[in-house]
């Protein structure tokens, strides 16, 4: 695979900092050429009823403004933008996207705590050296915590809702450790222990490794400023000495980064909970996390490793369908797209693909409903490297690959290309009884405010079923805008 002097940025828009990653691969090996960060405190900005701060989302803007040289050097396709935790949970983030998309020229993409996990143990993956081995990932952001067990490749993905922002809003809200009535250090301490059960398992036999601020942090201070490994006995005894403090404001540590004082307490009690609920003695540090993970996995899907593809594969295979005629489906599909848009962007003939290989995952589970269900596996399921954006419109239309058309709730990320879904529906239609046909002669385009299908007339006769269904499927498109034609031909 040759990916030499080929460039990527990776921009992750966390719960507690914003991160820049610009990196060059030179000889199949990543080489880091640019790094930013910005402890913007995205999940302080979130109110009881998780509206968004507006201004929170100005700082958080202003940053993405400083980013924005950076990202305008390389082409979109080599640029990936993603929102975790608080932007998941974030109940009217759509403005807030839709400017950051303005700033950076580029889609910010809404991924899963189970995707985030993968992508952090995808960077941390990348830095790790000696033979391959079991190890134990862990990343405590700002609004969640993710946990990894794997060889090479994950074999278990856990996010958790604590991070070090959400705790500090929770527990130390006015700063205060040891108070008259408890101490919060030990309360905060409890609660991610509480988190944790049923995970010890996690750490057994394998190699502790943490990434990202509050572990490096952490590593700092009880290291004479140096990242290296976080001993269990040391970290014990800050603990003990953080919790016997008065408040926040008090903590005098050594080589402590001021800049992490307001979520550092909160950091540590969930860093000293994960210690004791796995059972861990040491934890090695990581240098690289989730940017790193974004850059390694966004050139696999360039240069034919993309994860997608692995996880379309896996649900297909899981859901025992009819193989056959998915593949007849997804190619008369494509076909027609190919024909309809000469110049369809590749991401797109990926998803009809990809749609089109799922559409009847939901026949495991019932005839009567099958779209309906295979469209909720599809939302719900925790698929490697799709987005949240993605999953929907995957789900869009394998809901609606026949049958009545229901109009889209559109928001920010999901806006349909009614392309596909005019393409998927059409290949179903040719092949609903399962047989190999072609389609020879088929001619769908655009013309004016409707989609137009010319067919010859020869090939109807031959199918009279399947004239029969097109006609219906005018029909259905007439209330939309495009609507559908149907021309016969000599």
């Amino acid at each position: 695979m040759q990916r030499d002097a080929e460039r990527y940025a990776a921009l992750d828009l966390g719960s507690n900092s914003f991160h820049l990653l610009l990196a060059e691969f030179r000889d199949q090996r990543m080489v880091r050429l640019h790094t930013d960060r910005a402890m913007v405190r995205l999940a302080a900005g979130l109110d009881d009823d998780n509206n968004l701060d507006p201004a929170v989302a100005a700082r958080a803007l202003d940053t993405l403004r400083r980013f924005r040289p950076v990202l305008a050097q390389l082409p979109v396709d080599h640029v990936r933008i993603v929102g975790t935790n608080t932007l998941r949970a974030a109940s009217d983030a759509d403005g807030f996207l839709e400017q950051a998309e303005e700033i950076l020229g580029a889609p910010v993409e809404i991924i899963s705590g189970i995707e985030e996990a993968r992508l952090i143990y995808s960077g941390v993956m990348a830095a790790a050296d000696g033979p391959p081995r079991m190890r134990c990932v862990v990343d405590i952001g700002g609004g969640s915590t993710e946990l990894v067990r794997g060889r090479e490749v994950p074999h278990e993905l856990r996010s958790l809702y604590m991070g070090c922002v959400s705790y500090s809003q929770r527990f130390f809200t006015d700063g205060e450790i040891d108070t008259a009535i408890g101490n919060n250090f030990v309360r905060a301490r409890r609660a991610a222990s509480a988190e944790l059960q049923g995970l010890h398992h996690f750490a057994d036999n394998a190699e502790a490794v943490g990434a990202s601020g509050t572990v490096k942090a952490v590593a700092r201070v009880l290291n004479d400023g140096e990242v290296v490994d976080i001993e269990r006995d040391s970290l014990e005894a800050l603990a003990e000495r953080v919790a016997r403090c008065r408040n926040i404001a008090a903590l005098d540590l050594p080589n402590f980064d001021e800049e992490r004082r307001p979520v550092f307490t909160a950091g540590l009690a969930i860093l000293v909970a994960i210690f004791r609920e796995l059972d861990m003695e040491r934890m090695q540090v990581s240098p690289y996390a989730i940017r790193e993970g974004i850059v390694h996995d966004l050139a696999g899907r360039l240069h034919g490793g993309d994860h997608r593809a692995d996880a379309v594969s896996d649900l297909v295979q899981r859901s025992q369908v009819d193989q056959g005629q998915a593949q007849r489906v997804a190619h008369t599909a494509q076909e027609l797209l190919s024909r309809l848009r000469p110049d369809c962007a590749a991401e797109q003939l990926l998803r009809l693909r990809w749609a089109a290989q799922l559409h009847e995952i939901g026949l495991a589970l019932s005839h009567s409903n099958f779209r309906k269900l295979g469209a909720y596996m599809i939302e719900q399921a925790d698929l490697a490297g799709f987005s949240r954006g993605e999953q929907e419109h995957l789900a869009h239309l394998v809901r609606n690959q026949r049958g009545r058309l229901r109009p889209p709730r559109e928001h920010y990320g999901f806006h349909p290309n009614p392309d596909l879904l005019l393409c998927l529906r059409l290949a179903c239609i040719v092949h609903r009884d399962r047989a190999d046909r072609s389609i020879s002669g088929m001619e769908p385009r655009e013309e004016s405010s409707n989609y137009c299908l010319r067919v010859p007339r020869r090939w109807l006769e031959q199918h009279p079923a399947i004239e029969d269904l097109l006609y219906q499927e005018v029909e259905r498109w007439q209330s939309r805008s495009p609507g559908l034609v149907l021309e016969t031909y000599n």
